[in-house]
Formats: structure tokens, C-alpha cells, sequence
């Protein structure tokens, strides 16, 4: 009997157009002129050969020769596809990109697994009908494509959600879909025992190669030199962690093909496979990766026993049973360290408890269909445990949870997580009610049945205990594809067919669907390669920029980037970065008062085009606060020069707030930007004051200190090892003129953290102007310990010789600053007065007493590359005129910093 699903759409002609479920092995397609076997269709119309046209009474009707080869073909790319991919997957990467190994990897699925998928579909096509084999499966896959697509369309970041960001394109649309085609193409085309076998047998053979390269790597025996990939943690699958995690499955998968009738030689291949694989595994010692091992050998040890009847069948298992016993023996010596001599590193993620509280944190707001995939650092910062900014890692955004599933169920919501709980309970069913046909069969096959059951049921549970990458992903769908293939094989079900009825209108709708789908792929594959190159062109911007190139030549290149992929944040926000260092390089290197009127267009436009950037990157993604932050500095480096840019600051931090509430660094710059504008007033207000008259803090200078010393206050509330946040305490509190209270501030920073300069440095400062000298002399000694050449701490340090009645040490410590500061007239009437035997600042301004000698802040000893510098007051910035860029600066986008 044929199940039956009406298509049909009434209109007063009593006819059905009827989608038939075959149940037959046979599965050649039918001759265009012959009905389907079962259910009525519409006559075939005779054929008539065009040079007898108009004769055709006179002649019988003749059929068409059936074209066999066009099938042949397709059925080679798509197997040939296939196999390529499923021996490339595992090995592949290119360091041209900065994404190593997901990019390249997703370009590489998407562009061999779309030519297999495009071949299947025109075999499909050439055809004329749906011909596609329906397993237990189909519907929760479909599923699950359908909520992730869902969870796309409403995702706060639709791009990053299609695409997946830089280092994490295994949680994007696109390598789902990508996942669930080769699913579809393997289920549908790979219907015997040996294309199954010769596809596993290439996965284990591209694994054996991969795990050679690992343990070179971890050894230390690097083979390629490029700094990216010689380090002992790169391998070809991810990080050494899950690496073990996907050696694991394919010992199973090694153990299970050596219980298989072969020939000698291959045996002997797979044994030195498997060894390897042990040893591997064993080297890494990951004990989640090898506790789930044990249980997924102790099933496929299990099953092999059910299934085998005879004592010649008993002996093989000895295989499995070495390799379960050497795993557990390693697991229990090793419990504190690998019993192999390798330096792995530490690997840093988030504890399960930790997971939770970001998924119950992010449901709150998308409880149904999650914020979009590849968006879990965006549900992190929203919801990142407290305790987290007590520890080094305070600054790490993480982009996974604990597991995979959670990282899933965070990003998709209740929907997403029910859809992948659904998919996978729907494959154990399946799984359990093929295997309890298993006892006592002996076919052909059925270890290799087992193998992949287990090793499947390895990757299952791996994804709630471990993150994941298109590697085990890959793993993952290509077990569930060939499970159920070979299943129905073994067992000899029927298959079940899906086909539909020839017929002018669903000729039509499937003509209409063929299109859609090929057009859709291959855009897909066009959009893949475009983002690659993007991202090919971006990575040598990085590597321009580690190396020192200069600033413009890294916007012209990255101006490429934004051309070739204008919708991904990052680029645009990174642009804004290398803009405004290029203005600040231009303020530089001629000074406010040398500047021409080219030259205060020029730095103008800059900004404009600086602020342009970073309002397109809001606009993508109006949920990520580095989007805001950026906006907020480069108004915060414009105060003084620019109207307004301390409340846009201000307002753009606070909205950076809003989407990460946990991050003590924002309240730090709000308290900067409002020091910032109490420095602007005192300064307004002494050029106002009358020579000689006494200096007296303005009321408005004082509302912003008070609110500077609130908002350090509230990042040391978030964080009370925040030693930045402390230091600015104690300068708000010098500031308004409780120095007592300053120092004890400092003093209780500086237990925290003694090996900090900066810390020491204004302690000896308060010190000093105390009268403090002797503490002064020790605080500033330490400073300069720490770093030998900070100007400001010699400065002071010869102050206080002086001070302490030390002229000869004095002469020293100022004699170091003129080394550093050559041009520095001041500094050198300090020396003259101390040779002389005069006090150090005799005849000169007391009041400065304290500035860096080359009128510049203190060196920062950490400052990176392409750095944003507040630009000094007056800086020439003008409205925007939307004038073009100067020098051919398009909008563009640059490393991160």
C-alpha cells in the first residue's frame, strides 16, 4: 500500500495530483512516457521525431533512447564530492585568514559539499521529479532547519547569525545548512555496504593524517614555521581539547572496522591507526573526552558481544577490550597529568553552573527563538556572572558555553534547544529499535553498524559536556547520515521513497523549486567566497599593522575589506580605530599651530569619517557595546576640540552599559570623561582669574569630580581588585583636596598590587607635596625599579634628594630626565640651580612642579599599536561638511585592537 498526500488544488475538475511514498528497493527512475507504478496519471503523449513532422499518422509512435550517461556523471560528482570533503574536512586550513581553521573550513563545506548537493539536485532535475529516500529522521532534521532559520530571521544581528563571526562559523546558518545538505546527499546517494565502507575507511585515513600532524605539533616539530601554526596547541581539528574529543570517536570508528571481514593489509593499516589514535589520546589526556570514550567503547564492546554467536567471532573482540583497557588504564594514572611528558596549555571556558545562568539570563529576553545564532557573547555580557570579574578573565568575551548544547539552547532559545533535544531523542529511538534486531546477526556489515552507533553516541554526549567546531560537527551529521543509510541496508527495511506523479502542474512547482534551490546554492557559494576574500584582504591588515606599517596604507586596505564585505561591525569598527590614529597622526606631526586650512579640513574629515564608520557598525549590530564604546572614545579624545562631545560620550557609554551592565571598565571611562571636564572648567576659570589672585577649585569642577568619584567607585563595586579604579579614587579625592584620605586609598591599592608603577608613583607624589619626604623617597625609588626610564618619577625623585638635603643624588636623578628630555629647558635650570646650591625649582613655577618634563603623560610601558589619543583643546574640528574623504580615505575597516 502507498501512503498518500493530496497536492492538489480543486477547481471544478475532479482530478488529483497525487505525492507517492513507494516502498521498493528499486529505485531506477522511470521512463518519462511511463506512468509510476500505482495511482492513475495523465496519458503520456507520443513522441513524434521533428523530421516527420506532419507525417506522424503515417508512422507508429516511437519512444525516446533514455540518455544513461548524464545520471553515471552526476552520480560521480556527487560521491567524488563527497569523499574529497569527507577527506579534506579534518585536514584543512590556511593561515591567509584569521579565522585558521573554521573559515577555511566552512568555505571548504560550503564549496565541495554545495557542488554535491547542486549535482544531486540537477540529477534530480534531469529526472523531472522528487525522488528522495524518507527515513525516521527527515522530519526532526527539517525541523531543526526550520527553527534555526527562524532564529536567523529574528536574530538582533542577522548577518553574524547567517555567516558566523570570525573564529566561530561552525554556530552559523550557513554551516547548518551546509550540514544538512551533506546529510541529504549521503542519505539519498550512498545505498551500499562498499560506499559506506570506502567513505569511513577516507575518514579514518584523513583522521590517521591529521593526528600525525598533531603529534608533531605538540612534540614540538613544527613542519610549517608561520608563527600562527607553530605552536604546540594548533592543530588541524581546533584546540588540542577537541582534538582529543574528535580522536576519540574515530578510534571507535578504527576498532569497530577492524571487527570487519578484511583483507590483511588493510588490517595491519587500521591497527597502526588505532595505535596512533591511543596514543593520542592517552598524550592529551582530557578526561572528558576520555570518560565518555569509555563509554562509548564499553557500547560498542557491548553490542559486539550481543551480536557475535560463535567462538571465531569471540576472538576478534580481544580488539576492542586492549584498547578499552589501555584508555582506562592511562584515565586512572593520569589523573593529575598526562603520563606522556607533552606542555599542553590550559584551556579557559565557562563552568556548566556558569552556562546556565547566561541561557536563564538570556530567555528572559528571547525566550522563544534565543538572540540568533553566533550571538552568545552578546547573551554573555548580559548575563555574566559576577564572580567572573574577580578573576583574570574579567576582560575575555566568551563566544561558547560549557557544552554545545547550551551554547545552542542560549542563542536559539526554548525552540532551538527543543528542536536539537527532539533530533537527537528522534535518532535514539531510531537507534535502539534497529539495534534490538541485532542478537545473533551475523551480516555483513553489522560491526561497522555498531561502530558508528557508538561512536555517534561519543558525539552526542560530548555536546552537553564540551564545546564544539565544524570538525565534530561534521563528525556528528556524517555518523547520522550513515547510520541511517547503512541501517536500512543491514536490516533490509524498505526503503521508502518519496516521489511524485507526472504532471504539467507539478512539472511546473518543481521546475520553480529546482531553480530556487540551485540559485540559492550557488549565491550561497558566490557570498562564501566574498566574505573569504574579506577576510583574506583583512588578515594582511593585521599583519601590516603588527609589523608597523603605516596607518594610511592599513586604511587603504582595509577600505578593500569594507568594499568586498560591508556588512560585518567589526570591519567598520576597526575602520573608525585606524581613522582616528590617523588623525592623531596628523595632529602630531605638525602641531595645532603649524596646521594649514588643508591640513584642518583634512583632520576634520577624519573624524567625520571616523564617527561615519562607527555609526554604520551600530547600525548592524546595535546590540554589541563595543559599537558604543568606540563611539564614546572618539568623542571623549575630541573634548575641548568639539561641542557636545562630552554628553556624546557620556550617552553613548551609558547605552554601552545597558548591553553589558558587568563591565567596570565602562564606569572607568565615565569617571575619566568627567575628570576630563572638571580639568576643562579649572582651566576656563584660571585663565579668568587675575595674576596673583588665589586659585579656588570652581563649584562646577567640584560636581564633576564628585560624579567621576561615584562612577570609579561604582567599577570598584563591580570588580574590588579594579587597581585602575582605585588609583583614580585617590586622584578624585586629591582633587578635592582630601589628600589624607588619598593616600590611605592608595595605600590600600597598593597591597593589592606592589608591582604597580603607577600606583607608587602618585603615592610618592602625595607624599612629596605632604612633606612626607622620606616616605616620598622610598615610594618613587620603587617606582623607577619598576620603570627605569618614567620621567615623571625621576622628577620627583631628584625633588625629594633635593628635599632631603641630597644634591649629588638630586643632580643624578635629573640629569637621567635631560638624557630623556634633551630639549627640556626647564630641566636643565633644575641642574643649574642644584650645582649651584640653590633649591632645585628656584626661579621657576612652582605650580608645574610635576609635569612630565616633555610635557606629555607618563610612558605607558603596555600601549598597543594604532592606539587613540585625545587629541589636544582646539583641535580644528568642524561641522561636518560631507566632504570626501582627504587622500582618498574611503569608509573602511581595521584590526581590532
Amino acid at each position: 500500500m502507498h501512503g498518500v498526500i493530496d497536492f492538489s488544488v480543486r477547481s471544478g475538475v475532479k482530478k488529483k495530483e497525487k505525492m507517492k511514498i513507494d516502498l521498493r528497493r528499486d529505485t531506477t527512475p522511470q521512463r518519462p512516457n511511463t506512468p509510476p507504478a500505482g495511482g492513475n496519471t495523465h496519458p503520456a503523449m507520443p513522441y513524434t521525431h521533428p523530421t516527420h513532422a506532419g507525417h506522424a499518422s503515417n508512422i507508429s509512435p516511437e519512444k525516446p533512447k533514455r540518455d544513461t550517461s548524464t545520471p553515471k556523471i552526476m552520480d560521480w560528482i556527487i560521491q567524488g564530492a563527497i569523499y574529497l570533503l569527507t577527506f579534506l574536512l579534518p585536514l584543512f586550513f590556511l593561515p591567509n585568514v584569521p579565522s585558521i581553521l573554521e573559515l577555511n573550513k566552512q568555505a571548504l563545506l560550503v564549496l565541495v559539499g554545495g557542488i554535491a548537493f547542486l549535482a544531486w539536485i540537477g540529477k534530480l532535475a534531469w529526472e523531472g521529479r522528487i525522488r528522495i529516500k524518507k527515513n525516521f529522521l527527515l522530519i526532526p532534521v527539517l525541523i531543526l532547519l526550520l527553527i534555526l532559520s527562524l532564529s536567523t530571521v529574528f536574530s538582533v544581528y542577522r548577518d553574524q547569525s547567517t555567516w558566523g563571526s570570525l573564529g566561530n562559523e561552525s554556530l552559523s546558518l550557513v554551516s547548518f545548512i551546509s550540514l544538512i545538505a551533506l546529510f541529504l546527499v549521503i542519505t539519498n546517494n550512498f545505498s551500499s555496504r562498499e560506499k559506506i565502507n570506502y567513505l569511513l575507511l577516507t575518514f579514518i585515513g584523513s583522521s590517521f593524517l591529521a593526528s600525525l600532524y598533531a603529534m608533531f605539533q605538540i612534540f614540538g616539530k613544527f613542519i610549517f614555521k608561520n608563527p600562527s601554526l607553530a605552536q604546540a596547541s594548533f592543530n588541524s581539528i581546533g584546540s588540542v581539547y577537541s582534538f582529543s574529543i574528535f580522536i576519540g570517536s574515530v578510534l571507535i570508528l578504527t576498532t569497530a572496522a577492524l571487527l570487519e571481514k578484511r583483507p590483511n593489509w588493510l588490517k595491519i593499516a587500521l591497527v597502526i591507526c588505532a595505535l596512533l589514535f591511543i596514543f593520542m589520546l592517552i598524550a592529551i589526556n582530557f578526561r572528558t573526552s576520555m570518560i565518555i570514550f569509555l563509554v562509548g567503547m564499553a557500547i560498542l564492546l557491548g553490542l559486539a558481544i550481543i551480536s557475535s554467536g560463535n567462538e571465531e567471532k569471540n576472538t576478534v573482540l580481544i580488539i576492542p577490550m586492549v584498547a578499552l583497557a589501555l584508555v582506562l588504564i592511562s584515565t586512572l594514572i593520569g589523573r593529575t597529568g598526562s603520563i606522556v611528558r607533552v606542555q599542553l596549555p590550559v584551556e579557559v571556558g565557562l563552568s556548566q553552573s556558569a552556562s546556565f545562568d547566561v541561557v536563564k539570563s538570556a530567555w528572559k529576553d528571547h525566550a522563544l527563538l534565543g538572540s540568533g545564532l553566533s550571538n552568545y557573547d552578546l547573551d554573555y555580557l548580559k548575563g555574566k556572572p559576577a564572580e567572573i570579574n574577580l578573576t583574570n578573565f574579567w576582560t575575555v568575551r566568551f563566544n561558547e558555553a560549557a557544552s554545545r548544547f547550551l551554547t545552542l539552547a542560549t542563542s536559539t532559545g526554548f525552540l532551538g534547544a527543543a528542536a536539537i533535544l527532539f533530533l537527537i531523542i528522534s535518532m535514539v529511538y531510531y537507534v535502539f529499535s534497529s539495534l534490538v534486531k541485532i542478537f545473533g546477526k551475523h551480516d555483513e556489515g553489522i560491526y561497522t553498524l555498531i561502530g558508528i552507533t557508538a561512536a555517534w553516541i561519543y558525539l552526542t554526549v560530548s555536546l552537553f559536556f564540551y564545546a564544539s567546531n565544524i570538525s565534530l560537527d561534521f563528525s556528528w551529521w556524517l555518523l547520522t547520515a550513515l547510520f541511517a543509510t547503512l541501517a536500512t541496508i543491514v536490516f533490509k527495511k524498505k526503503e521508502e521513497i518519496i516521489s511524485e506523479t507526472s504532471s504539467p502542474r507539478l512539472s511546473l512547482i518543481l521546475s520553480f523549486v529546482f531553480v530556487i534551490i540551485i540559485v540559492g546554492f550557488i549565491s550561497l557559494i558566490f557570498l562564501e567566497g566574498q566574505k573569504y576574500a574579506a577576510a583574506v584582504v583583512y588578515n594582511k591588515a593585521l599583519k601590516n599593522d603588527t609589523e608597523g606599517a603605516k596607518v594610511e596604507d592599513l586604511i587603504t586596505q582595509l577600505n578593500r575589506v569594507v568594499n568586498l564585505d560591508p556588512s560585518r561591525d567589526l570591519y567598520h569598527r576597526n575602520l573608525s580605530v585606524a581613522l582616528f590614529a590617523y588623525l592623531n597622526q596628523k595632529v602630531a606631526e605638525k602641531g595645532i599651530g603649524n596646521l594649514s586650512e588643508n591640513d584642518r579640513a583634512d583632520i576634520s574629515n577624519l573624524y567625520f569619517t571616523a564617527e561615519d564608520q562607527i555609526k554604520t557598525a551600530i547600525t548592524l549590530d546595535p546590540n554589541n557595546p563595543d559599537n558604543f564604546i568606540q563611539m564614546a572614545q572618539i568623542n571623549q579624545n575630541v573634548i575641548g576640540s568639539k561641542d557636545g562631545a562630552d554628553q556624546a560620550a557620556l550617552d553613548n557609554y551609558m547605552s554601552a552599559l545597558k548591553l553589558s551592565p558587568k563591565d567596570p571598565s565602562i564606569y572607568y571611562q565615565i569617571g575619566q570623561i568627567y575628570l576630563t571636564m572638571a580639568d576643562l572648567e579649572t582651566a576656563k576659570e584660571t585663565s579668568q582669574q587675575k595674576q596673583g589672585s588665589q586659585m579656588q577649585l570652581p563649584e562646577k569642577a567640584k560636581e564633576d569630580i564628585v560624579l567621576a568619584k561615584q562612577n570609579f567607585e561604582k567599577a570598584v563595586g563591580l570588580k574590588s581588585n579594579y587597581i585602575p579604579a582605585q588609583f583614580m579614587i585617590a586622584v578624585a579625592l586629591q582633587k578635592l583636596g582630601q589628600i589624607d584620605d588619598a593616600i590611605a586609598k592608595l595605600e590600600e591599592s597598593q597591597k593589592m598590587n606592589p608591582q604597580d608603577a603607577g600606583i607608587s608613583f602618585q603615592l610618592g607624589v602625595l607624599y612629596y607635596q605632604t612633606g612626607k619626604h622620606e616616605k616620598a623617597k622610598t615610594a618613587l625609588e620603587s617606582t623607577t625599579k619598576l620603570v627605569e626610564n618614567y620621567s615623571n618619577a625621576l622628577y620627583f625623585l631628584g625633588l625629594t634628594y633635593d628635599k632631603l638635603g641630597d644634591k649629588d643624588d638630586a643632580i643624578k636623578e635629573f640629569q637621567k630626565v635631560a638624557d630623556l628630555n634633551p630639549d627640556n629647558e626647564d630641566v636643565k635650570k633644575v641642574i643649574s640651580n642644584l650645582k649651584s646650591g640653590k633649591s632645585a625649582l628656584d626661579g621657576l613655577d612652582q605650580a608645574t612642579a610635576g609635569q612630565n618634563p616633555d610635557g606629555q603623560t607618563a610612558p605607558d610601558q603596555s600601549s598597543i599599536q594604532r592606539d587613540q589619543q585625545p587629541v589636544p583643546p582646539n583641535t580644528p574640528i568642524g561641522p561636518d561638511q560631507n566632504q570626501e574623504n582627504p587622500e582618498e580615505v574611503n569608509p573602511e575597516q581595521q584590526p581590532a585592537p
